[in-house]
């Protein structure tokens, strides 16, 4: 679960919200990846709650991974190498 502290609060409250919007980049060797979400059913850009966070590529491929499974989705299969086709 997300948890975030606000200046001047001492206790972190759960954030919620759905997932309205996301993008990646790559960032030295970790991944750089923007959320957007919002808690209203009709947002507004000032209800777009915006969060960075920043993984390590293996986390990555873990939540890549996670999410795979959860969507019941699996992994086009691999195209055979060069060397594969010529040697079998």
């Amino acid at each position: 679960m997300a948890r975030a502290n606000l200046p001047g609060e001492e206790a972190p409250h759960e954030l919620s919200g759905v997932v309205i919007g996301w993008k990646h980049r790559a960032f030295a060797r970790n991944i750089h990846l923007t959320v957007q979400s919002t808690s209203k059913s009709r947002p507004t850009p000032e209800a777009v709650d915006t969060h960075h966070l920043l993984m390590t590529r293996n986390q990555a491929m873990l939540l890549a991974n996670y999410l795979m499974r959860a969507t019941g989705q699996e992994l086009p299969p691999r195209k055979r190498t060069f060397w594969q086709r010529l040697f079998g």
